[in-house]
């Protein structure tokens, strides 16, 4: 994109302040996203739980020199040789610039929208037609009202197809998607019940979905959803345009499919168009798959694809993961996994979040294309051109094109020219202190390389969405005062989810403080790289110097406490060295009592090396409405010691009670600062917050045996069995967290689409489930906790509550964070 800052003014219908002669080369909108500031336009976007506008300092600190925004910073002279771009609405603003871009595009563009499929259908479809031309696709599900004009952003001449998704919840979200896709054809894969909560009824959302082919010329679909067919035949414009529909059920359809069964979980189609007849197979027997395959194939059909070229295609579809995942690696290292697709846009959009993970260097390993229709010189002269923009310090390509294409990279760069070369040649190559992305194409069979760089090869798993973390917090957040602050809990190793990972989430999130138990805990998040205040709840005086050296702050609850950190710190000769008073108003665990507030404030006001900053209490049953009467009190001495405390120091500070329950039943003790702890992992049942599970905790089958009737299981042989059965085995026991009180079938696993009883005693690393009557396979997963089981259903039968079932999942488990 070569705009100046006048002409984006002009598209966007802004008005403009500061030069006119400032050229843009690329978009962002996150500021994790930002590896070069050079030309670089930041949209300060507005939602309800983040606003850019307060990134605009730190970005013209860091050289970023144009913003679209919605009001104009203060002290605007401040901003030297800075365009600002004025506008009612920023993401109405980057919707008009991506329509700008789009009227530039002269190939065509496929658009998919529906209740489900979208994705895999946008991947699938990308993945064949780009074996015979050059296609550019949204990147991931990138189908929302910013996500896709970030996608169409991103065209350019030298590709020559674009497909693209659209997603809506609210009415009216499709036709701002419209102007920005325009799409020449069009598919919708099916209507289900998401965001159906919106719309008056399916029909009314199927026909807002079908806005977005108003200027289509061809619309592909499955006449079987009669609700989608009878709206297109409804509709006077959309039944006018070229029709391809497919079914299974009505020989008159434009194509019509019949179905078989083939061995090894596949699926024979045979496709009936314009009088000819087309055989593929399917390497999948579940519905949803067999469904958005053929929608692919119709597709392929009307474009007139060889056949030859769908089969192969068909035949080579692999299942779609929907997320990037962050591992643990080797060497202190971190994997960044993404074999979601394999081309120019999606490695830019890869390499954008490579570069979001603060602290290390970086790393790629990258595969082939596997789409050809571009030169080859240009094609991986742009990647290189990428990877030095990007900063990347180690660069590895698998692949004969890369490897006839290396004069391109720079020096220090290695090639191999299949998978297997490099893993033969991995003991050859030191990974230390980096982190990995490993973007492949899925013929290149990227997990065996990221098998062996993880830095556990265990198959008993908690997984950890760091997008459903996101969510809940900004769930609490809809629910506080204008200008409370936060302070995150990410003690008890981030209530068993893994705390950097976590905390540098919460840090982006821009929450205030993050709290953990102990010193060590704060350590290792400083370690990481976070900057965040942290305050550490139970501070051992043995680790003062360690605090400080950290810039810890240490929770002060007795006389002893005070003087041996105080000591320290004017050892050190610090001045107003922050601490947060913690009192007892109840609960009676650590914290000064109400009758020594007036001594302790005395003693604090004399130690210039100190300054409180916080002041805070916990409340005993604020999730129990009969003990509120109890709250109330508790709130009622907080703030007289807090009143005291402040006349006695003669400054005022934050001041903080309420725990995730408190915040929703309590709202008017929110004071200055709040502390959300389980709540923001998606536990626990709070009125008014939709909460998604975070958190999920599973293993996978290890063996299968028919034990025959009579026989026990486990030790003490302590299951019997009058019928012959099948067991699994499984890799989980109870020093992975798995409570021996699960056994002799009071728990269960979810295994296969149905729930099976764990039988006989848990063992320490092991258990076993009686899976009779299930097709099941070692390998197979095995879900403990997590959509199917939740987590208060195994409290529940373990006699102990959430928190412990969490922080009982040890180290030794791998977690794996991923991003929806």
């Amino acid at each position: 994109m070569k705009l100046s800052s006048s002409d984006i003014a002009k598209i966007v219908k802004g008005k403009l302040t500061g030069p006119a002669d400032l050229f843009v080369t690329e978009i962002v909108t996150d500021t994790r996203q930002l590896s070069i500031t050079d030309g670089i336009l930041f949209f300060a976007l507005k939602g309800k739980n983040h606003d850019g506008h307060n990134f605009i300092d730190s970005l013209y600190q860091k050289g970023v020199r144009i913003f679209v925004v919605e009001k104009l910073p203060g002290e605007i002279e401040r901003y030297y040789d800075t365009a600002f771009i004025a506008t009612v609405n920023t993401i109405e603003a980057l919707q008009l610039l991506a329509s700008f871009k789009r009227k530039s595009f002269h190939s065509p563009v496929i658009a998919i929208t529906g209740s489900a499929g979208k994705t895999v259908v946008k991947e699938w479809l990308a993945d064949i037609l780009g074996l015979t031309t050059s296609v550019i696709r949204s990147p991931k599900s990138y189908n929302s009202q910013i996500g896709v004009p970030l996608s169409v952003l991103k065209l350019e001449d030298k590709y020559k197809l674009g497909i693209f998704e659209a997603g809506i919840s609210l009415p009216g979200e499709m036709t701002r998607l419209q102007k920005v896709i325009d799409p020449d054809i069009g598919v919708i894969t099916n209507i289900g019940d998401a965001h159906r909560e919106n719309f008056p009824d399916s029909k009314v959302k199927t026909e807002e979905k079908l806005k977005l082919f108003v200027n289509s010329s061809l619309i592909v679909y499955c006449r079987d959803y009669e609700i989608i067919h009878n709206a297109i035949l409804n509709n006077k414009i959309l039944k006018s345009k070229k029709l391809l529909d497919w079914s299974c059920e009505n020989a008159g359809a434009k194509i019509f499919v019949k179905k078989s069964s083939l061995t090894g979980g596949r699926t024979g189609i045979r496709m009936i168009y314009n009088g000819s007849t087309n055989n593929f197979e399917i390497p999948f027997s579940d519905r949803a798959s067999v469904e958005n395959a053929i929608t692919v194939a119709a597709v392929c059909l009307a474009l007139e694809t060889p056949a030859e070229v769908i089969s192969k295609g068909i035949a080579g579809l692999v299942s779609i993961a929907m997320r990037m995942e962050l591992k643990s690696g080797i060497n202190n290292c971190q994997l960044i996994e993404d074999y979601y697709n394999s081309d120019p846009g999606s490695l830019g959009m890869a390499l954008e979040y490579l570069k979001s993970q603060d602290g290390r260097e970086t790393t790629l390993i990258l595969s082939d294309f596997v789409q050809s229709g571009r030169d080859e010189k240009d094609l991986y002269g742009e990647v290189a051109g990428l990877i030095r923009k990007t900063g990347i310090k180690k660069f590895i390509g698998i692949g004969n094109a890369l490897v006839r294409n290396s004069e391109l990279f720079d020096d220090g760069a290695r090639f191999f020219y299949t998978t297997d070369e490099f893993v033969n040649n991995l003991n050859n190559i030191d990974f230390r202190n980096e982190i990995i992305l490993l973007k492949g194409a899925r013929i290149y069979e990227f997990e065996k390389i990221g098998k062996l760089l993880e830095q556990q090869i265990h198959q008993t798993v908690l997984e950890v969405n760091l997008d459903a973390i996101a969510h809940n917090l900004n769930e609490f957040r809809r629910h506080l005062n204008q200008g409370t602050r936060i302070m995150a809990m990410v003690k008890a190793f981030a209530y068993g989810a893994g705390p950097a990972e976590i905390s540098a989430l919460l840090e982006y999130q821009r929450v205030s403080y993050l709290a953990v138990a102990y010193v060590d805990e704060g350590v290792e998040l400083r370690n990481s790289g976070v900057t965040l205040p942290i305050m550490v709840m139970n501070p051992d005086p043995s680790a003062s110097e360690l605090m400080i050296k950290h810039s810890l702050e240490p929770e002060i609850y007795s006389f002893l406490s005070l003087e041996q950190f105080a000591a320290v710190a004017s050892r050190h000769g610090l001045i107003s060295y922050p601490v947060h008073i913690k009192i007892d108003t109840g609960m009676h665990r650590l914290g000064f009592m109400p009758e020594d507030i007036d001594t302790m404030a005395i003693r604090i006001k004399d130690k210039e090396c100190l300054k409180v900053v916080s002041v805070f209490s916990h409340l005993a049953g604020s999730e129990d409405p009969a003990l509120d009467y109890f709250s109330h009190h508790q709130v009622e001495v907080f703030l007289r010691a807090a009143e005291q405390i402040s006349e006695a120091l003669g400054h005022s500070f934050l001041r903080h009670i309420l725990n995730s329950s408190g915040i929703i039943r309590f709202p008017q003790y929110q004071f200055e600062m709040v502390r959300p702890g389980i709540g923001m992992y998606g536990v626990g049942h709070f009125e008014g917050l939709d909460l998604k599970p975070a958190g999920r905790f599973k293993t996978r089958i290890s063996q299968i045996k028919r034990i025959r009737a009579g026989e026990p299981v486990g030790y003490g042989c302590a299951d019997v069995s009058e019928n012959e059965r099948i067991i699994a085995i499984l890799p989980v026991g109870y020093a992975d967290g798995l409570n021996r009180k699960l056994g002799n079938r009071n728990g269960n696993l979810f295994i296969k689409g149905s729930k099976v009883s764990i039988i006989g005693n848990i063992c320490m690393d092991m258990c076993m489930a009686d899976i009779t009557g299930l097709t099941a396979e070692p390998g197979d997963e095995a879900e403990i906790f997590g959509e199917k089981i939740s987590i208060d259903e195994l409290a529940l039968k373990c006699q102990t509550i959430p928190y412990e079932i969490l922080t009982s999942i040890p180290r030794r488990v791998k977690r794996v964070f991923f991003r929806e």
